[in-house]
């Protein structure tokens, strides 16, 4: 018996491990957007230790399952709002994970944070524990903007968070930014860009506004109170973006995502090419070899489903193969690279090309489609009418 569990463990020592992206969620915010449809909840400060107690808890009933075959390539703080946790909270869930997983040295460590929830003393902790990357919740420079969007920040507080983060080390820092936000103009969009140029990002994400069910922003809209641009000027308003930014020098390397060389996403890229990532706490999501589970919403119910069972999911399912390609095929074509036949064809065991003979001829006349050194992507036209081509696959 020792001599055959001597030879397991050796295996894994040679095993190469598959990398995987691990995504923390942290569900309080200081003020529910109007367009906000993610899962936040008000902050509660008598909760949030319980909250992090449970996460460690999760971490660790994963860990006894993924640690032998899987390495953490990246690790994400979403929310909510991750800067609502002080410093030594965000210290202790970071710690958790390097005690826990195998965790990559070169590992991409990112936290989300909206203006006016960090000061200098917090930024310079966050650096100093290891996150590496940060990305700010901006949404607009301009102050009416903000206000119709029901951001709890102004213009002020965007440039001291980012200039805190600067001071505290942070080299690689993205922006988001939203555009088509009701009355605005192609010259208000492009103030907007400029004055994110002045930051001097790494990245920057650019979000068309959409109006998702069940948000403040959905009620108005039906009750005629909320009246957002025609989709002509949407467009003009995408084509702008994607203009202004490659004269800038970054590259579009995703629909909405633009970087410097070398400063793309790579925890979200793992969500683009479909492949393995855990999510951990209240409302978050994994994907592990062709089984998608997430966990339940509400902070409460998480934290005593965990303190009782270890996880917390309320929803699983392994999907059928048709079903895996046609995700794997939308969200990669999200990315400018496209998708890899080759990949494709390895993961999934079929012929690409024969398998989608038919919507492929029919797209490449339509001149939607490019299939160029053995990867699919999207022609420029095809980029302005991405769900249209989705839809043909699946």
């Amino acid at each position: 018996m020792c001599h055959n569990a001597g030879k397991v463990t050796q295996l894994f020592k040679k095993m190469k491990k598959k990398p995987l992206g691990l995504y923390i969620h942290i569900p309080y915010c200081i003020h529910k957007c109007g367009y906000c449809d993610f899962n936040s909840h008000p902050i509660k400060r008598d909760e949030m230790d319980h909250y992090i107690d449970a996460l460690v808890l999760e971490m660790k009933h994963y860990a006894k399952i993924y640690t032998n075959t899987n390495i953490i390539k990246t690790i994400f703080l979403g929310g909510g709002t991750p800067t609502t946790l002080n410093a030594f909270q965000l210290e202790r869930i970071l710690k958790e994970c390097v005690n826990q997983f195998t965790v990559a040295s070169d590992a991409e460590v990112t936290i989300e944070a909206n203006p006016a929830t960090v000061d200098v003393k917090l930024m310079k902790s966050i650096r100093r524990t290891g996150y590496n990357r940060i990305s700010i919740g901006v949404q607009s420079f301009d102050k009416e903007e903000l206000k119709l969007l029901d951001r709890a920040h102004g213009p002020n507080e965007i440039h001291s968070t980012v200039d805190c983060a600067r001071k505290a080390g942070f080299d690689n820092l993205s922006l988001d930014l939203m555009f088509a936000v009701p009355n605005q103009s192609i010259a208000s969009w492009e103030s907007n860009l400029n004055k994110a140029m002045e930051k001097t990002p790494e990245h920057l994400s650019t979000y068309n506004l959409t109006i998702e069910q069940g948000t403040a922003f959905s009620k108005l809209q039906s009750n005629g109170k909320l009246i957002m641009p025609d989709d002509d000027h949407q467009l003009e308003l995408y084509k702008t973006t994607i203009e202004y930014l490659t004269k800038k020098g970054f590259n579009q390397y995703e629909i909405s995502n633009f970087s410097r060389e070398g400063k793309e996403c790579k925890h979200n890229i793992t969500y683009w090419k479909n492949s393995n990532s855990l999510g951990i706490g209240a409302g978050a999501s994994s994907y592990m070899d062709g089984t998608r589970f997430k966990n339940i919403n509400l902070p409460a119910h998480y934290i005593r489903q965990v303190k009782e069972k270890k996880t917390a999911v309320e929803h699983s399912e392994t999907l059928q193969p048709r079903q895996a390609m046609g995700e794997t095929i939308m969200l990669g074509l999200r990315l400018l690279q496209g998708i890899s036949i080759n990949e494709f064809e390895k993961r999934f065991q079929v012929s690409f090309i024969n398998l989608f003979k038919n919507t492929l001829q029919s797209l490449k006349e339509k001149e939607l489609i490019l299939i160029e050194d053995n990867f699919l992507r999207l022609s420029k036209k095809g980029l302005f009418l991405t769900d249209s081509v989705i839809l043909e696959f699946i």
